[in-house]
């Protein structure tokens, strides 16, 4: 897929791809929220992944490594309640702190209804954060092949037949925490002859990198343009003092410039890439010291980048950010995968804008 097809492609992937029943008049929306109207909208939201426990709905979400956990958490409880005020007034949606039910970050309950929401994280921080513990796992085993074997020849595949390999390898290198100079590589193979990069992600990966510094500027501009056009709305925020939150998220189209160097960095093209995987012991098939490891996806070039995870730009909120760069509390932009941006029914509310910022849909 082209970058320049963006448009095309988005407003595509956007329009809902099943019926969803909104209230046509405002005097049929609920008074009290029910479990099943509480799940619906949440999904319409784009948060599809949740469970119940009791009257609370679980919202999973996957940490994006390298963010703080609770604010994280903190941040999309604010957007769901914000949401939730937008489209069900009625109900007497609000924020409630710690509770036995809601836990230390607290949710949002309704008016008269048991029903209550909060955000769980399916990882937590340290060597088990969104893409760590997947990166350890993999070099982990891959270190002790070469100790078993002192080389090994490894190959990673997908189904439409992409391969990223390297024989002869004497070495496995863990570098995800090093993100100098926008460096992306999890993983470094290497054999007397060189190395080979690679970037891991695991499949529900929400973003590529954070963006602050590298599209923050440029976010702002078109936070203003999208504002002075009352596209959007800055809505001040009571905590923290002096954040604002946005009326809507914002997706953006990326300059083929920007895609590349927000999917392959500045150390993973042209000797590396990218595979896509959350691994399990059945995904790795050995013969001695040949390792076939079997991915979602393996990325060498942009043509190799399924349409799930297409780079977009993502505007979200987030109370406790301050880029210096956007120069606005509370606004973080991110590299996001298209499936995130606009969930992965194409159904989220979310205004879409080219590269320009010029909407094509709000």
């Amino acid at each position: 897929m082209r970058y320049n097809e963006f448009a095309t492609t988005l407003v595509e992937a956007a329009a809902p791809k099943v019926a969803v029943q909104k209230p046509k008049n405002p005097a049929t929306l609920p008074q009290v929220m029910d479990k099943a109207t509480a799940k619906a909208a949440l999904a319409q939201m784009g948060y599809e992944n949740t469970v119940f426990n009791g009257n609370v709905v679980r919202v999973l979400v996957q940490i994006p490594s390298g963010q703080q956990s609770g604010a994280y958490r903190t941040s999309i409880i604010n957007d769901i309640l914000a949401r939730f005020q937008k489209m069900y007034p009625k109900a007497g949606p609000r924020y409630q702190g710690n509770t036995s039910a809601l836990g230390s970050k607290g949710g949002v309950v309704f008016a008269n209804s048991p029903v209550g929401i909060t955000v769980k994280d399916e990882g937590v921080q340290g060597e088990k954060s969104s893409g760590v513990g997947n990166e350890a796992e993999l070099a982990g085993l891959l270190a002790s092949m070469v100790k078993k074997y002192k080389t090994i020849n490894v190959s990673f595949i997908d189904p439409r037949g992409k391969s990223l390999s390297m024989n002869g390898v004497t070495t496995v290198a863990q570098t995800g925490k090093d993100v100098k100079a926008r460096r992306k590589a999890d993983v470094v193979l290497s054999n007397k002859t060189g190395n080979l990069p690679i970037s891991i992600k695991q499949l529900n990966a929400e973003t590529w990198e954070s963006a602050d510094r590298f599209f923050g500027a440029k976010a702002r501009q078109i936070i203003d343009q999208l504002v002075k056009q009352k596209v959007l709305k800055l809505i001040p925020l009571q905590d923290p003092v002096g954040a604002y939150a946005l009326s809507k998220e914002v997706v953006i189209e990326p300059t083929e410039e920007e895609a590349m160097s927000a999917v392959f960095g500045s150390d993973i093209s042209p000797e590396g890439g990218i595979v896509i995987q959350t691994f399990e012991p059945k995904h790795f098939i050995q013969d001695k010291n040949n390792i076939q490891i079997e991915c979602h996806a393996v990325i060498k070039e942009k043509a190799d980048i399924p349409e799930s995870h297409m780079m977009v730009w993502l505007l979200r909120n987030n109370p406790s950010r301050l880029s210096k760069a956007l120069g606005i509390r509370g606004i973080r932009p991110m590299a996001s995968v298209l499936t995130r941006a606009i969930g992965t029914k194409g159904t989220k509310d979310v205004i879409l804008v080219d590269k320009d910022g010029t909407v094509i849909k709000s």
